[in-house]
């Protein structure tokens, strides 16, 4: 009985299969095992370090305000306001009587001659000015003038004693507990679970009293085939319009010239004409025998 050897390369260390001549047909693939149980939970990480220092407790509230201090002193009266405006003055008092006119010159002695007569004397001088009017009456006294203005205020009080201070604020929060160590590598996934059977159908909802909106509108459907032609109409129509006039054709061709006609028959004959005027007389012989003479010399 021959053996037949064969090497497997593939794997570490090799190994050699040893197959009998005489062996049956090799077996089909074998089906897939089941998968293997989940393996163990990885150890839990690590315990993560402390946390960060917690922030620092808020500063105590402000202890309360001192005491106002005392009201400065009162400022100085402000100054005396402007003195009222003057009283109009009195009416001006009645002019004086005009003083009395100069006596006139004496009267000169009376010429027995006509003079001339003199320029127009110089205006006599203007009166002496009147006494003066007695005075007016004193003008109403003025309106009071308001009230200067309030001094300026007093320096300010000097300032209370500093309040105690405040108690100390509460002490500030922990910090948070640092991050947990980090999970261990999750095992591999067992098999999936069989699909459950499906659940009944739900009962069908009521109608809704609410129309709902109406669809796009469909395609629009192929043109159906032609109709029948229907029956020859036993009304006549009405007669269409006369077309307009075509346009003139073209001129022919001239045609062959027709053979010449026959001869036609002689014509009666014509009636005698009148009878034309008598001829002069005609030249004697010995006459017409010595034109032929003259001739011949």
């Amino acid at each position: 009985m021959s053996e037949t050897v064969i090497v497997i390369e593939s794997i570490t260390p090799q190994v050699s299969v040893t197959f009998s001549a005489d062996q049956g047909p090799q077996g089909g693939q074998g089906a897939t095992g089941p998968t293997g149980p989940t393996g163990p939970t990885g150890p839990l990480g690590p315990t993560g370090g402390n946390g960060p220092q917690g922030a620092t407790g808020a500063t105590g509230a402000t202890g309360p305000t001192g005491a106002t201090g005392g009201t400065g002193a009162t400022g100085n009266a402000g100054p005396t306001g402007p003195t009222g405006a003057t009283g109009s003055t009195g009416p001006t008092g009645n002019t004086g009587a005009t003083g009395a006119t100069g006596p006139t010159g004496a009267t000169g002695a009376a010429s027995t001659v006509p003079g001339p007569t003199g320029p127009t004397g110089p205006q006599g001088s203007t009166g002496p000015t009147g006494s003066t009017g007695a005075t007016g009456a004193t003008g109403s006294t003025g309106a009071t003038g308001s009230t200067g203005s309030t001094g300026p205020t007093g320096p300010t009080g000097a300032t209370g004693p500093t309040g105690d201070t405040g108690p100390i604020g509460p002490q500030g929060l922990v910090g948070p507990t640092g991050d947990t160590g980090a999970t261990g590598s999750t095992g591999p996934t067992g098999n999936t679970g069989a699909t459950g059977p499906t659940g009944p159908t739900g009962a069908t909802g009521a109608d809704s009293t609410v129309p709902g909106p109406t669809g796009p509108t469909g395609a629009t459907g192929a043109t159906g085939p032609t109709g029948p032609t229907g029956a020859d109409s036993t009304v006549p129509g009405p007669t269409g319009p006369t077309g307009p006039a075509g346009a003139n054709g073209a001129t022919g061709a001239t045609g062959p010239t027709g053979p010449t006609g026959a001869t036609g028959a002689n014509g009666a004959t014509g009636a005698t004409g009148p009878t034309g005027p008598t001829g002069p007389a005609g030249t004697s012989a010995p006459e017409l025998l010595g034109v032929f003479m003259l001739g011949g010399m």
